[in-house]
């Protein structure tokens, strides 16, 4: 009997859960809560479309229902070695096969009005402090930003965005996104983010404001799992692997989504979508490989449909270098939502 250990309960884990299945092994999931949260909700978590309930798969449930063995813990280091996983709780777990699905972390900034939605799980308690803030301020120029930007705003929340960027990297959207912020009432500060010193907030031009809730969504910031297990990792610190989702140095680890930087497409973007699109691989290929076959490889599209939720049941549709604004996309994405926890539910 072969083990099969994933690390993490994300998108392409989920799929490995429901749909994974094979006589000679035994699974085992290990996730720090055992509830799992859909980060393309946040936004309407934020202004009040969803309830928290809607937004989240228990994913202890979806363990047992699949014949799957649940462990509540945090996997901290890989010994690739000796084929062990070690755990926060001081647990040690022998594998096959682990694969790593743990999404991305924080960026860490020091300060008291510091709100971090990182591990999700914490999701409700960090918009409750972001609600409940006389002057919050969001950093960041990407679509989390953008979405949370808008959402907080339509909800009656003060925002203030700061981002140095062009919004959405300069895509051809980004002027009309821009405009829709303003025409919400968020205060748009485009400048560099420094420093967080007690309340102030220091940018680049030594500008200051004070802020008593700051959300950082500067992108994804590498798990500190893959150096402190000594792997191949780039140099930010995502792990490695190949278009067969395996770590360079070691075929039996498997990493997906935000936490690994495929080799021969490194530019790949890290969000929800990439893992998605990586989950029946990555399935297929641990099948496989317990079977002594031959592996397939994942190609990441070059085109893909984004949706952005931006208050007022307003939502940007994006595909390519296209957009589109409009009320019809917002009912796209609720229906994309829903649907995706759905799948999950028992």
């Amino acid at each position: 009997m072969k083990r099969i250990i994933l690390v993490g309960a994300g998108h392409a884990h989920l799929e490995c859960i429901q749909q994974g299945s094979h006589p000679d092994v035994n699974w085992i999931v290990i996730n720090p809560s055992r509830y799992q949260y859909y980060s393309g909700m946040f936004s309407g978590l934020a202004d009040g479309t969803y309830t928290l309930d809607e937004t989240r798969i228990d994913v202890e449930a979806l363990c047992e229902y699949h014949g799957k063995t649940w462990i509540e813990d945090r996997v901290i280091r890989i010994d690739a070695a000796n084929k062990q996983v070690i755990c926060q709780s001081g647990q040690i777990l022998s594998y096959d096969i682990v694969s790593c699905n743990i999404g991305s972390r924080d960026w860490e900034i020091a300060g008291a009005p510091r709100v971090t939605i990182k591990p999700n799980y914490r999701i409700d308690q960090a918009l409750e402090v972001f609600r409940n803030a006389v002057s919050p301020v969001i950093v960041g120029s990407g679509a989390a930003a953008v979405e949370m930007a808008a959402s907080f705003r339509s909800a009656g929340s003060p925002v203030k965005l700061i981002h140095e960027e062009p919004l959405l990297a300069g895509h051809p959207a980004g002027p009309k996104v821009a405009k829709r912020l303003d025409q919400l009432g968020v205060k748009r500060i485009v400048d560099r983010f420094d420093t967080l010193e007690g309340q102030t907030a220091w940018l680049q031009s030594g500008q200051s404001l004070e802020t008593d809730a700051l959300l950082f969504l500067g992108g994804a910031r590498a798990s500190k799992l893959f150096q402190e297990s000594d792997l191949y990792c780039d140099a930010k610190g995502f792990l490695l692997v190949h278009e067969t989702l395996q770590a360079l140095e070691d075929p039996s680890i498997f990493a997906v989504g935000d936490c690994a930087t495929l080799t021969a497409y490194p530019d790949t973007p890290k969000n929800g979508v990439t893992a998605v699109r990586q989950a029946p691989v990555l399935l297929k290929n641990l099948l496989r490989f317990v079977n002594q076959e031959r592996l397939v490889t994942f190609h990441p599209q070059r085109r893909y449909l984004t949706i952005l939720a931006l208050g007022g049941k307003q939502a940007t549709l994006l595909y390519g270098r296209h957009h589109q604004t409009n009320h019809l996309s917002w009912c796209l994405k609720q229906w994309i939502d829903r649907r995706f926890i759905r799948n999950y539910t028992n």
